[in-house]
């Protein structure tokens, strides 16, 4: 009976010592909701605190992979990032607009509205980050945020 309580206890241990978890995240989970364009895929950075003030970029911003269109940044007020990937079905050399709503427990207000041109040729997969000025150093976890990209 020993040798056969061993040998469970032993296989129980090893089955749990070899089992991995990963961690998913769901996006309705998170209050997130994404409206884009064809063109586009859209991804939440989510917020974070801004490190140093910066001038507002100007609009429309022309598309440039790997760069940033933004909003005027104040250091120590939260952003909110998101980063746009562009696909073969964008339009070139036209002007989307990017508008991020937020509910922070009184209904969805605009949070934020940055413009962006493509270029006269498109390169699916090039990325571009987009960042809006919360303009407040703290703020009411939001219930929802709407990404749409038109």
């Amino acid at each position: 009976m020993i040798p056969l309580l061993a040998i469970s206890i032993f296989s129980i241990a090893s089955f749990a010592a070899s089992v991995s978890v990963t961690q998913s995240t769901n996006q309705a989970v998170n209050g997130v909701y994404y409206n884009v364009a064809g063109g586009f895929t859209a991804a939440s950075n989510g917020f974070q605190v801004v490190q140093a003030t910066g001038s507002a970029s100007t609009l429309p911003c022309t598309w440039s992979s790997g760069g940033t269109c933004q909003t005027a940044l104040t250091a120590g007020d939260w952003q909110y990032s998101v980063t746009l990937t562009i696909n073969s079905g964008a339009t070139a050399s036209h002007t989307y607009t990017l508008t991020v709503q937020w509910n922070t427990g009184s209904g969805y207000s605009t949070l934020g509205t940055l413009t962006v041109t493509t270029p006269s040729t498109i390169t699916a997969g090039q990325t571009m980050t987009f960042l809006i000025d919360t303009a407040g150093q703290s703020f009411t976890a939001p219930a929802g945020i709407i990404i749409t990209v038109a």
